[in-house]
């Protein structure tokens, strides 16, 4: 194994927490569909952004019309 990739299967083998950040090639090849494409969220016809309507404030404010996305998007 290539030193660089042993060292970091160590890395994660030693953690307890992982972070990854990835962009939209990531999660498109995953099958989840990205923001600005044109079936992507942005696209969309829903009253709020996004981003708008999975913030804790919303839901508190707007609670069916956030689940109504949930249940449609993130389901």
């Amino acid at each position: 194994m290539d030193a660089k990739i042993q060292k970091l299967k160590e890395w994660v083998d030693g953690s307890d927490n992982i972070v990854f950040f990835g962009g939209a090639g990531v999660s498109t090849e995953s099958g989840i569909p990205d923001f600005r494409s044109v079936d992507g969220l942005y696209n969309q016809h829903y009253k709020y952004p996004p981003e708008t309507i999975l913030s804790h404030s919303f839901y508190l404010q707007e609670t069916e019309e956030f689940y109504r996305f949930y249940r449609d998007k993130m389901l």
